[in-house]
């Protein structure tokens, strides 16, 4: 009876491990992959499409206090200026899906609500780099000598600057414009004029993607980019010995697939950037009670990176400073990207200019993730933009300039899943592996002290047995 007890009992702990450390894992593993898909009604898909919340987004600009200094050669005096804040809502449309690939393609855009109750009004004076004026001189300090003194003329024309820089509202220099006089017939005005754009407002579109439907593999993960623009890769950044600046890496930034492991990364590609980036993984921590993972983004350095290499103009001799992003070949304007504050960048950048005061907690780019379902549970998008100044002698009130990289504004894009949110994602996954692991452990445990009972009421009675028979024959 006792052998057969601890036959039963070490079947239970045989289930208790095989189920619980092999078949629900693997199980459960599946589900989650197969609930995360981008197929027409799928619940994913619906909140992928349109997000049924806003995030915020926040612009702080550096408001120039010494504009007439920096034209006679001075070092810049900065003062940061904001937020300016913004509900951001993210949206897909066109949307089409391709049977035959297993994909979906669609353009994205993002549509930007002022909030002057949770910050400044955009009524504030800010003076900063003209952003056509400075913006055009430098980008054509590349061209010939003859073409730099024809662009110099039309923006004398035009603008009959008497400073390079400007003082307008900020809602004026971001969103509504400023006046351009572009009624000259002259050539050299027209040519200008019709370089011209608007700048980044509402509804913009970032571009058309294609992108997976489903997870297949490592290699092939729910949301991952399969083309932008009709292409399979950019056609933007120098070629080198085995680069992969060109690649498209990750997803479109609004899904991410489940089961990622941190040394997989969380590539997604940045149309405003021009390339794909992934933060770096620092290590556990929780949010509302969840096991996640914290993660944060660096520029890395294109100068010591071979992976980076070919983000530099002319390696080795021109790369981007540490930390720092040249965006000429992706937007065609003298900009550089960084972290808020050269945060994580070359310190000569910080030493440049005056008001720059980079701190970790205010300026570095965060995201936490749950890797099993594949949700950021909060993110911090951080990104600055900065100007390229360079002299420009047949622009006189910029030819007296220090070269430098002159910040110019930085933004913030964040989310912050609430406790509601979290609590639902708790109840379906983590409470089912808490059920699981007790499960396991319980059958694990009674299971073996069982057996151990067993084995133990089994030599007893064998003890007893034995003292009967020796009695008897006694």
């Amino acid at each position: 009876m006792y052998l057969k007890f601890m036959i039963v009992c070490f079947v239970i702990v045989l289930l208790g491990a095989l189920i619980g450390f092999l078949a629900f894992p693997m199980i459960f593993k599946q589900l989650i992959k197969r609930s995360v898909n981008l197929k027409p009604g799928s619940e994913t898909r619906q909140l992928w499409e349109k997000m049924p919340f806003p995030l915020s987004f926040k612009v702080y600009v550096f408001n120039v206090t010494n504009s007439a200094n920096i034209e006679a050669g001075g070092k810049p005096q900065l003062q940061e200026v904001g937020p300016f804040v913004y509900d951001e809502w993210k949206d897909k449309y066109d949307i089409v899906d391709i049977e035959a690939e297993n994909a979906v393609s669609f353009n994205m855009r993002n549509t930007f609500q002022f909030r002057p109750d949770l910050g400044l009004s955009g009524e504030e004076l800010i003076t900063m780099p003209h952003p056509l004026l400075q913006f055009l001189a430098i980008a054509n300090l590349a061209q010939p000598a003859e073409v730099q003194a024809a662009v110099a003329l039309g923006l004398d024309l035009i603008f009959q600057p008497q400073s390079a820089f400007i003082t307008a509202k900020f809602k004026d220099l971001f969103y509504a414009g400023i006046d351009v006089n572009c009624g000259s017939d002259h050539a050299a005005v027209q040519a200008i004029c019709q370089q011209f754009q608007a700048g980044a407002g509402n509804h913009t579109n970032a571009g058309r993607f294609k992108v997976l439907r489903t997870s297949g593999s490592k290699q092939l993960t729910v949301g991952q980019i399969l083309a932008y623009n009709e292409a399979e890769q950019l056609q933007v950044w120098q070629e080198t010995n085995g680069s992969s600046c060109n690649r498209l890496r990750g997803t479109d930034g609004t899904i991410f697939a489940p089961l990622m492991q941190p040394q997989h990364g969380l590539w997604s590609y940045s149309a405003q950037l021009c390339r794909s980036l992934t933060p770096k993984a620092m290590g556990k921590t929780k949010y509302n009670q969840l096991p996640a993972q914290r993660y944060e983004l660096s520029f890395g350095s294109p100068s010591t990176e071979p992976d980076l290499h070919c983000f530099c103009t002319d390696f080795p001799g021109d790369c981007p400073a540490d930390g720092t992003m040249d965006l000429r070949r992706c937007s065609g304007t003298p900009l550089m990207a960084s972290l808020p504050h050269f945060y994580q960048a070359d310190p000569r950048l910080v030493e440049q200019v005056e008001g720059l005061s980079p701190t970790a907690a205010k300026h570095a780019s965060t995201m936490i993730f749950e890797q099993l379902s594949g949700t950021v549970l909060t993110v911090y998008n951080r990104l600055q933009f900065s100007l390229k100044v360079m002299p420009v002698k047949d622009v006189p009130t910029m030819a007296q300039l220090r070269p430098l990289a002159m910040p110019l504004f930085w933004i913030e894009e964040s989310l912050q899943l609430d406790e509601k949110i979290t609590q639902l994602l708790h109840k379906k996954i983590f409470a089912v592996l808490n059920a699981n692991n007790w499960f396991r452990w319980l059958c694990i445990g009674l299971g073996s002290l069982g057996c151990i009972l067993g084995g133990l009421f089994l030599h007893l009675s064998r003890s007893d047995a034995k003292r009967v028979g020796f009695t008897v024959e006694e």
